[in-house]
């Protein structure tokens, strides 16, 4: 469609005045009208931070009538009027540009205005819904940028998917998946190459627009408005995860010179809003910087809180429009017209800021051949997760993690401040703080300075059929602190654990203990003695030793799950008088390994975790229980 523009310039002409001047292509003024604060400050604060369900479907349309009567009345709307009447029905359109006032105490007024919401009376419509009036906030202010027309195959897309570890989640795996679907038929045809970013640091952002030729940049996750400081931010990562707030302007240069970047999506959060500030720039909003400093043609922004919902339907049909050949102005109408239909309360929220005449960003040329999809490691970076229980080497832990649970406030040293504290605050702190993280879905990397009472219950919740993909930080005495998993490295050849016989203790009790020996070799022994001392209702105890206990057993991450795999025949086997009883784990050995067996646990019934007194000065093997599995207040699974 062919679209005229009908501009509308309006100012603020004092405290709650303002005028609307009509303007032609040269900037000769054809019609002017004053008009009064449409809003108080609070009703228009009020609808702005509104949540909760859909509001009543009067309400965009009476607010919307509010602005249309303050914004045409007179000779302006006799002039649009006679303007849509002579338009071709289909071939042809009225652009409403609304070139809205950008300095003085009352321009963030303006621009928070909902004008999306503009309802003609007379046609009983929304003209940001109607493909023949789509509304467009003007971003020109002065300058000149025209949009490239003709591109080469393939349409090269970028999509930045930031979730920092220090933000709170956003579903951007399904936003993304969506997105990839919908690119699918255009880049098995040639006509669309979609990027993604493994990094989604500032550094990694302008090497991919400047080596990769960028045509379209689309950002999913937060961003941030202070009214107060006059500034607008985008959420991109620093190179360990944790947030970085990129400004307005900070962000305009890094997009400067990217001859081919023709459009910005900013799919996130009060991305739109401007500052009207008199101490600040003018274009600290976000999508104003792009516009003005960077000279991006175009700029989809949001002016509100977007949910996910919202975000996901935006992308699948707004794309699908762009990619068919629609002008960006008549893909976002069209979006919007979609996503009233089904009752999607953020119809509106989307704003297009159009610097150039046209909103025909490019025209594809017919593509030859297959193209290729990159969506590249998206959520390939690992998540880098600190838990510690005492000082010691975990002392520096937030210089090397992302987010740490700290937990020595139970702990007097090594030592509970009181019994309870493991399964009435150490476990539950722990199942929250996995929780967090987990749902995000990307790959964890575990760094423990804590008993491994908390490394085997970390791997019983994050068990192995989760398929959660997870590295231990380990401390080692020959190569220092390395990262295993469970897929790499060596496993030596020979047997995993020595043949020993079990150690006899109450044959009239039910339950079992297990004594794994990894890096000392008479766990057994000393379990042995203390069950004997202290009357443990212990039936028997599995006496597992590996070939070479000490601290360079275990080779590699491969070796660690082998060890566990071979461990669990023995554990789950229980004889009938044991198999309604719990199984009593003693453990010497690195928190690695503690973590992959507690991964492997969920089908050995109830289990109690003990530790070491590693200070004690009375007799040798003296252990004390700590965290009970599955928690008291659960069901365990019966055992074989």
């Amino acid at each position: 469609m062919h679209y005229q523009d009908f501009i509308l310039d309006i100012q603020a002409t004092g405290e709650d005045a303002f005028a609307a001047v009509v303007l032609d292509a040269d900037g000769h003024e054809q019609a002017c009208s004053p008009f009064p604060r449409p809003l108080s400050q609070k009703d228009l604060d009020l609808l702005l931070t509104s949540r909760g369900p859909a509001p009543p479907a009067s309400q965009p349309r009476d607010v919307g009538t509010l602005l249309f009567h303050h914004l045409f009345q007179g000779e302006i709307e006799r002039l649009y009027r006679d303007r849509r009447a002579a338009l071709r029905r289909g071939e042809e359109g009225l652009r409403i540009r609304l070139r809205l006032g950008t300095e003085g105490p009352e321009a963030a007024y303006l621009n928070s205005l909902p004008w999306e919401w503009l309802w003609d009376p007379r046609e009983q419509g929304f003209l940001a819904i109607d493909l023949s009036t789509p509304v467009v906030r003007d971003g020109a202010a002065g300058t000149a940028a025209e949009p490239l027309l003709l591109v080469e195959p393939p349409l090269r897309i970028l999509v930045v998917d930031a979730s920092p570890v220090t933000s709170s989640f956003l579903n951007l795996r399904k936003e993304m998946d969506r997105m990839a679907d919908i690119f699918r038929p255009l880049i098995d045809s040639g006509q669309v190459d979609l990027l993604g970013l493994q990094e989604k640091t500032r550094g990694a952002l302008r090497d991919a627009l400047r080596d990769e030729g960028i045509h379209v940049l689309h950002f999913m996750g937060h961003g941030l408005y202070n009214s107060a400081a006059g500034g607008g931010w985008l959420v991109l990562e620093k190179p360990g995860g944790q947030g970085d707030l990129v400004g307005g302007v900070a962000l305009a240069n890094l997009l400067k010179s990217i001859p081919e970047l023709r459009l910005v999506v900013l799919n996130a959060c009060k991305t739109a809003q401007s500052s009207g500030c008199p101490l600040s720039p003018v274009n600290a909003g976000v999508a104003k910087a792009l516009l003005e400093q960077a000279h991006i043609p175009a700029v989809v922004a949001h002016p509100a809180n977007v949910p996910d919902s919202a975000a996901i339907a935006f992308s699948n049909h707004f794309y699908n429009r762009l990619a068919s050949g629609d002008s960006v102005e008549e893909a976002l109408t069209d979006t919007r017209l979609h996503m009233q239909g089904d009752n999607i309360r953020e119809w509106a929220n989307p704003v297009l800021f159009l610097a150039g005449r046209t909103g025909k960003l490019f025209s594809l040329k017919k593509a030859q051949g297959r193209s290729v999809y990159r969506l590249v490691d998206r959520l390939s970076r690992p998540i880098r997760l600190g838990i510690r229980s005492f000082i010691g080497w975990g002392a520096d832990m937030e210089d090397r993690t992302d987010a740490v649970l700290d937990l020595v406030e139970h702990f007097d040293n090594r030592y509970p401040r009181s019994p309870d504290v493991w399964q009435e605050e150490v476990f539950p702190r722990l199942q929250d703080f996995l929780d967090r993280y987990v749902a995000q879905g990307r790959p964890l990397v575990l760094d423990f300075a804590a008993h491994s009472s908390i490394a085997f219950a970390a791997g019983w919740l994050l068990e192995a059929k989760s398929g959660l993909d997870v590295r231990v930080r380990q401390r080692t005495q020959t190569h220092g602190e390395r990262e295993w998993h469970p897929n790499e490295g060596e496993v030596p050849d020979g047997p995993m654990w020595l043949d020993r016989p079990d150690l006899p203790v109450t044959p009239v009790a039910s339950d079992l203990a297990a004594a794994l020996s990894v890096t000392h070799k008479n766990v057994a022994q000393e379990v042995h003695e203390m069950a004997l001392r202290k009357g443990l209702p212990l039936r028997r105890i599995l006496d597992a030793c590996v070939p070479e206990p000490g601290h360079r057993s275990i080779q590699s991450g491969a070796h660690m799950l082998h060890l566990a795999e071979a461990l669990l025949p023995r554990l789950r086997h229980r004889e009938p008088q044991e198999r309604n009883g719990r199984l009593h784990l003693f453990y010497a050995g690195p928190n690695a390994f503690q973590f992959y067996l507690g991964q492997l646990a969920r089908s050995l019934g109830r289990i109690v975790l003990y530790e070491y007194d590693f200070d004690q000065s009375g007799a040798q093997g003296q252990y004390t229980p700590s965290i009970e599995l599955p928690p008291p207040t659960e069901t365990a699974p019966r055992t074989p």
